[in-house]
Parts: structure tokens; sequence; C-alpha cells
């Protein structure tokens, strides 16, 4: 390292990680001014010119990204990480925005901080790679556009938050109920990413505990029963792009540990073999438990939940975030109907409105097979209330299976029509295609003849 490199300045206000940092930092051969205030730290920049600023971002008096202000009006080019103890990335993001280059997550992972400072470094000695979110070509949102569809805010500000955060090294977490969306973020954060490799995504779920270390680590020829012939894991197949590791908080403990030491190593072996193969790649994990619980309840090692979570996106449900149905359904519509070589034009607004009102328990994942299922059995090129499935129309008593919070009929505040005219349009259209044959009508509706007498009288809706 050259006298301006090998020059660091910690500022934190935990004088026990002053002293543990500053101790590990110079093993590798950093000369390391310590500060727990924002104010002090600035001033020993001011008469040092540190190549290497590691800042906490909450501080007594000064924060963090004050400081971080106030340095980048003088120099542009010393390496800024924020640290952070918070669950969420707002600040951090708001930090890279304002000219940080990374951020890390405490407790602190010196081998990883020791890599990714390498890392930045080539990055900023390389003006073709030092990029920001705005530098993004019309072909890589493109790209992304293909598969993230959305128009909710929430999504809109996680969607920024990605692009800020997606030169990063750092690892990923993401978190959200199944069906919301976690590969293709990942995907995203891969794109954006402009690594050189390709994307590996893998379920953890899917294999039994003795396949998976093979599959993430590969193996040699003879190494198990089995074994004709030696394989790569995962791990070597990403080589320099991105590995997705779904359902994470399901590995079992001995995994955890292995994973665990190739995370913080940034090596592993493969199975049969004693010779290191690097870590070249971006991990990106994702869960739809609360891991922090798993944490508490010793299910999921406590270091393995920190080395993983120095960046956390969580996606919010589709019931919380309903401005997204309606490009969804349509998008989903084209695409099938495209597939089954059905000319589907769209989806009425009655249909639409039942959607909107529905809670999606299984969330986009459930949402597409709802639209590919509809997209199939419609005998027009609009997709109407009585394509979707029973259970979105009707309850098992036969009432009206959606409602708004306070349980009115009448849903529909943006000018449509109410459950009552809804209703009414289903029991026609119904009784027209089975030439008025009740049986039949009750069953395609899904409820029985007896509450569809009901209705008809309440509606007059006998044959004219």
């Amino acid at each position: 390292m050259n006298d301006i490199n090998n020059k660091l300045l910690l500022i934190d206000d935990e004088k026990n990680l002053l002293r543990v940092v500053s101790l590990n930092l110079s093993k590798y051969g950093f000369l390391v001014d310590a500060s727990d205030s924002a104010e002090e730290g600035l001033n020993l920049f001011y008469k040092k010119r540190h190549g290497v600023i590691l800042c906490d971002l909450r501080l007594r008096g000064m924060s963090g990204i004050e400081l971080l202000t106030k340095v980048r009006s003088v120099d542009k080019n010393t390496v800024f990480i924020v640290i952070t103890a918070f669950g969420t990335i707002k600040q951090a993001v708001e930090a890279m925005k304002l000219g940080a280059d990374d951020f890390i997550s405490k407790p602190v992972d010196i081998n990883g901080l020791v890599e990714n400072l390498g890392i930045i470094r080539r990055r900023k000695s390389n003006a073709k790679i030092n990029y920001t979110g705005e530098d993004f070509k019309d072909k890589d949102l493109e790209e992304i556009f293909e598969d993230f569809i959305f128009n909710s805010s929430n999504m809109k500000e996680i969607l920024n938050e990605i692009i800020t955060a997606s030169n990063s090294v750092s690892n990923v977490l993401i978190t959200g109920e199944t069906g919301t969306g976690k590969e293709v973020m990942a995907k995203i954060i891969h794109i954006l990413s402009k690594r050189k490799g390709v994307f590996i995504p893998i379920n953890l779920s899917a294999f039994p505990e003795g396949l998976m270390e093979s599959e993430l680590f590969g193996h040699e020829k003879g190494s198990f029963t089995g074994a004709m012939q030696s394989q790569k894991g995962k791990f070597e197949m990403a080589n320099d792009g991105t590995l997705f590791l779904d359902e994470i908080g399901d590995i079992p403990p001995a995994m955890q540990v292995k994973l665990l030491r190739v995370v913080q190593d940034k090596e592993f072996s493969r199975l049969g073999s004693n010779e290191k193969v690097s870590l070249n790649s971006r991990i990106i994990c994702a869960t739809n438990i609360n891991l922090e619980e798993a944490v508490i309840e010793k299910k999921f090692r406590e270091d393995l939940f920190y080395r993983i979570n120095v960046l956390h996106f969580k996606i919010p449900p589709l019931r919380e975030r309903k401005d997204d149905i309606i490009p969804l359904a349509n998008f989903f519509a084209k695409k099938y109907g495209f597939i089954n070589k059905k000319n589907i034009k769209g989806i009425s607004e009655d249909a639409l409105n039942i959607l909107i009102n529905y809670r999606f328990p299984g969330n986009i994942r459930e949402l597409e097979n709802i639209i590919e299922r509809a997209a199939v059995v419609s005998t027009s090129d609009i997709i109407e209330p009585l394509n979707l499935p029973k259970s979105l129309l009707y309850s098992k008593n036969g009432e009206p299976a959606v409602h708004n919070n306070a349980g009115n009929l009448n849903i529909f505040e943006n000018g449509g029509r109410s459950l009552n005219d809804i209703e009414i349009g289903l029991i026609k259209d119904a009784l027209k295609k089975n030439n008025y044959n009740q049986t039949k009508a009750a069953a395609a509706l899904g409820i029985t003849r007896k509450v569809l007498i009901t209705k008809i009288k309440k509606y007059s809706l006998k044959k004219k």
C-alpha cells in the first residue's frame, strides 16, 4: 500500500468496537486513527488525509451523513464506508447517494471488509466501472422491466434503493412472504451489478442434507458412493456472477456452519479435495421466515445471520401494494394468452375489481396462476369474472367472497359497479351460457342450486 492508502480513519462512539476493529485492521498493515466523535474525526482527516474512512451513521453531535458531506466537499477519492447497526438500509442508501462507496453492518466482518476495500479501490481506479445509479443505460432497465412489473410507490422506493446499492459488493438478504418475487428481485440486483458471470439460483429446501454440500461446493470423483466423476458446485458455477440461495432459513445446523466458513473465509473445497477454491461470486440469500426470531430460538446461527444480512430488502405482500395488481394481471393475461395462442386483449373492469379486493395469500404467484387459468378457460378475448376461480366469487355458504374492510357490498369506490350489480351479471351470464339450466348454472358459479334459486328470486332474474 502507498502512504495515503495505508492510512485509515475509524469513527464510532462504541469504544470496544474502536479497540477491536483498530487492532484487527492494524494486522493487515493499516495505520489506524480512531475517534469516538465525528467532529474530532473530521479534524484528524483534515490534518492527515486518510485513504479510507470507516464511519458509523449515528453519532453524537455531527452525524455520519454530515461528516460524509463535509469530506466529499474537499475530497472525492477517499474510500468512505459507512457502518450501521440497524435493520434498514435507508440511511445507508442515502449515504451512498451522497458519495459513500459502500456500507457494512455490525458486527464488522474484518476479512470481508478488507476484501471489499480491495475491490472498491480497483473500481475507483477504473473509470469505466466507476458508476452510480444514474449511469445505468436504458437497455439495463428494459431487461429489468421484462420481469419486474409494478406501479406502487413502495416498490418504486425499493427499486431506487437497489439501483443505488447495486454497485456494492456486500451480501444481500431478501425477505418476504412466499410468492412476493424474491428471485426476481435478486435477478435485478445481479443485472445492475454488471457482474461478468451468470445468475445461479438454488432452492436450499429442495435438497436433502446429504446432497446439499455436494450441490453447493462440488465433489471429486470417488468422494462418495455414486460420484463417478468430478463435478463443480453452484459456488464455482457462479464464478464472477451471483449465487442466489433461496429458503436460507431451512438449511440444517451442520450446513449453516459450513456456509458460515465459506462466507467468512471467501474460499471452499470440493468434497474429497483439500484444494482451496476462491469464492468470487456475490451471495444473495432469501427467506420467507423471520430469521431474527429463528436466531433467538437457536434455529439459525447468529454469526451467519450477520454475515448474510449486510443489505436487507423486505418485499411487502401483494395485499399491501394493491396498485401493482392491475399491471401484473394485465401482464400475465397477455403472457398466457400468447402461450395458449389466444387473443386475450385484456381483463374486464368487473374482473379487475374482484382481483383488487382479494387478499392474495399466495401473492404474485397466486395471481399468476389465477390469470393463467382464466386465459385458458376464457371463450372471448376479454377475461370476465366468470373466468376467475369460484373461490374468488363466492364463499362456501354462497355469499359474495369479497368485501371492503367495513364489510359493505358496495366496495368499488373508484366509480365501478356495486358487488350486487356484479353478482347479477354473473348469474345472468351463467344462466344464459347454460341455457337456463339452474343445476348447471349453479355448478358453474360454485354454489348450490338452492342458493342460486334464492338469488334468482332476490334479483327477479327469471327467464323472460
